[in-house]
């Protein structure tokens, strides 16, 4: 009652297999690529972690010199280091604030390096008003 057509023997089966490999390379390059975009995830996150921390670094660096010059300018400083607390990781952030070569009590102008993580911001500031409070302005800032 069933007859097997000559010309017919596992074709079928062989298209079968053809599209289910087909398909699994397509979800194998489907999760290569999500793999992929998950671990640059993360590494924005830390990058950006790091950024902020070195601005963080620069504001506080600013304010400790704001309040140990005082007017009296040209002196180097070195503030405690500072932690910064980012989810589930601490950030060191440590700070140096050298005067630059010239530098006068009436326009005091610093060298502010910040590094945090591996990453380091190196940054100017100066004053034009004896570095009395609140009046340093950031003449420029460099990452690395």
């Amino acid at each position: 009652m069933h007859r097997r057509l000559s010309r017919q023997r596992g074709q079928g089966l062989l298209l079968v297999l053809a599209f289910v490999a087909a398909f699994l390379l397509v979800v194998w390059a489907a999760l290569t690529l999500a793999s992929t975009a998950f671990l640059n995830l993360n590494g924005i996150r830390s990058d950006t972690q790091r950024t902020y921390a070195l601005d963080a670094g620069l504001a506080y660096g600013i304010e400790v010199n704001d309040s140990a010059a005082k007017g009296a300018g040209c002196n180097p400083i070195t503030p405690p280091n500072l932690l910064l607390n980012y989810g589930s990781a601490t950030i060191t952030v440590s700070v140096t604030i050298t005067p630059v070569v010239g530098c006068k009590p009436g326009k005091p102008s610093y060298t502010i390096n910040v590094t945090a993580n591996g990453r380091q911001l190196s940054a100017q500031i100066s004053s034009s008003n004896a570095g009395k409070k609140a009046s340093w302005s950031i003449d420029f800032e460099g990452y690395q």
